[in-house]
């Protein structure tokens, strides 16, 4: 069986001599893992770990390797780094840009308090509102979600009605005889 990317020489951005890559995904030079050279060739985040950013340049080439644990094959732009521009530097005004929308993600829209993490994209309430929401005034949970209980203990559960022991259905069937195997005489 032929391999699915096999090995070919051929001419490369980052170098004036041809070296081995395994062949081209769309155009762009296809790399497989630990082949590139590491100092001419970088992903976006090890670009931006180096204080870097692509800078509008096309990919140079493309990373494929295995993900053992999703089990499927990942690709990743590799841009080259004497072609990528710093960083924009943070400005004040893009500071306070910044700041304002995570303090939005992180602001409940029911009560309005603002948490210290994000709250799920879908209904943006924190779970205090989220749990009260359906719950009747009088509801036991009210004093998880509020800390203040609503009802005394003796309110919920009676005095003198205690609750009745629980027993598992199946010594309950063994006591009655029918979970046991018949014998056949």
């Amino acid at each position: 069986m032929a391999r699915k990317f096999p090995w070919v020489l051929a001419a490369v951005a980052w170098s004036d001599m041809q070296e081995y890559t395994r062949g081209t995904l769309d155009g762009v030079t296809l790399l497989s893992w630990g082949i590139g050279p590491r100092d001419k060739l970088a992903t976006r985040r090890q670009l931006r770990a180096m204080g870097l950013r692509p800078g509008g340049q096309d990919p140079a080439a493309v990373l494929y390797f295995r993900c053992r644990k999703a089990g499927k094959l990942v690709h990743a732009n590799l841009y080259l780094v004497e072609k990528a521009l710093p960083v924009r530097p943070m400005t004040p005004a893009r500071a306070t840009a910044l700041d304002k929308a995570m303090a939005a993600r992180r602001t409940c829209r029911q009560c309005g308090e603002i948490g210290w993490a994000e709250l799920p994209k879908a209904h943006r309430t924190c779970e205090a509102c989220l749990y009260s929401a359906g719950l009747e005034p009088g509801s036991y949970l009210h004093e998880f979600v509020s800390g203040t209980p609503v009802a005394a203990p003796h309110e919920i559960a009676p005095a003198g009605r205690g609750l009745a022991p629980v027993v598992p259905i199946r010594s309950a069937r063994r006591a009655r005889g029918t979970d046991l195997p018949k014998v056949v005489a």
